[in-house]
């Protein structure tokens, strides 16, 4: 069964949990009113949901607000460490970085979603609202688009069909046509940028990294869009991303 398959019953109490925790990860201020109002659950079983979590350590309560545990950072840690692309790849991520003065990803997929799995930072790097761990849609990053890109169409079309191509902003691509013109393209080029489809004025290029024909994961470099339009700074990231993407590729393989 792949991730994408459901399951022949589903478990609505699991289904619950998890909306709850979602839930409290995107709510600025999660008291129990805050929650009551905005989950479709009876007060009484909400709150047993709610002592429960805190009760075996998933979530802590202060103040009468509610937070996700640093149980979720132990989780995380430890299924990021299981990609053995995540250790090989941190030196060079650390060098692009330094070479560049961007900002640096590592990036792979995972359920149809590109997923933020390390970072190194440039001294020119800016902040910007990506962090790791977060997914997103593949369409409207250029890692993501290169990834797709390196993948089967068969795969391009499950994605699109399990998430859409909703626009995070009016330059993301929306159409399936457009996606598979811009993913032969970049097929041909090796690599992809993104110019404004994530978020506005930030730019990023990206190249896939391939073991036995198999896309693995991918490198991106992002910066401001004012950066990445002078011609001679996007050859230089360009450069960079193909030869560090290369040398995680070599270590995958032989090392």
């Amino acid at each position: 069964m792949t991730n994408s398959d459901g399951p022949g019953r589903t478990i609505k109490t699991a289904i619950r949990v998890f909306e709850l925790v979602n839930l409290i990860q995107g709510t600025e201020e999660a008291t129990f009113k805050q929650l009551s109002n905005e989950i479709d659950m009876a007060e009484s079983t909400l709150h047993d949901y709610l002592s429960t979590l805190v009760h075996i350590g998933y979530l802590t309560r202060e103040d009468g607000e509610y937070k996700l545990s640093l149980q979720f950072l132990d989780h995380g840690i430890a299924a990021r460490e299981s990609f053995s692309i995540y250790p090989k790849s941190r030196p060079i991520l650390e060098k692009l970085a330094q070479e560049s003065g961007a900002a640096v990803w590592l990036m792979v997929e995972e359920n149809g979603k590109a997923v933020y799995l390390a970072q190194a930072l440039g001294e020119d790097s800016i902040e910007t609202h990506e962090r790791i761990g977060k997914h997103e849609y593949m369409h409207c990053l250029a890692s993501g688009k290169v990834m797709l890109a390196f993948s089967t169409s068969e795969h391009v079309e499950e994605v699109v069909d399990r998430h859409g191509l909703p626009q995070k902003t009016p330059e993301s691509i929306s159409s399936l046509e457009t996606l598979r013109e811009e993913l032969s393209e970049i097929r041909d080029h090796g690599y992809a940028v993104n110019h404004n489809e994530a978020a506005k004025g930030t730019s990023a290029i990206a190249a896939p990294i391939v073991v036995d024909d198999q896309v693995v994961g991918a490198v991106a470099i992002s910066a401001p869009v004012t950066r990445v339009e002078n011609e001679e700074y996007r050859d230089k990231l360009i450069e960079l991303v193909l030869t560090g993407s290369n040398e995680i590729e070599l270590k995958l393989t032989y090392e």
